[in-house]
């Protein structure tokens, strides 16, 4: 079967799914350009909640736990701002619109940038607004954990 554009309309969002991890785990021969035509499709791969294998997530995941992401977090919090504020310009800009609250998308990258910020020592502070033009409204804030005296 020929995979155009037109087959990838056709198929429902968790066989587009299906299609693109098959894809990936054959990557190497010829599965790189049917993961890129569905990239590039912009169609949705899921009609409810995310997945941790879902493209869009690790997307993310490389994205927040990436050098510059972590750096981003860590200016957020400097400036008061929940550390998704620092990331989520970069997710945009890679993920276009496929990045959205519709389908878990904004609360899974909050997820993600939990654990970054837990790895890299802070601890949550409450919730605050996001910056205006931002697709997540909310988001946590996050504080350098207290160092115990010994």
């Amino acid at each position: 079967m020929t995979i155009d554009l037109g087959t990838l309309q056709a198929m429902s969002p968790e066989r587009r799914a299906q299609l693109y991890e098959n894809a990936r785990r054959k990557r190497d021969d010829g599965g790189q350009a049917i993961m890129d035509l569905i990239d590039g499709s912009g169609l949705p791969l899921r009609s409810g909640g995310m997945t941790l294998h879902d493209p869009v997530y690790l997307k993310m995941e490389e994205i927040i736990w990436s050098p510059a992401g972590q750096t981003r977090l860590r200016e957020a919090v400097e400036q008061g701002l929940p550390a998704l504020a620092g990331v989520e310009p970069m997710i945009r800009e890679a993920l276009g619109e496929r990045y959205h609250p519709h389908d878990l998308g904004t609360a899974s990258a909050g997820a993600i940038v939990a654990e970054v910020m837990r790895h890299l020592g802070f601890t949550q502070a409450g919730t605050g607004k996001m910056p205006q033009g931002s697709v997540a409204k909310t988001a946590k804030l996050w504080a350098p954990k207290p160092r115990r005296s010994l």
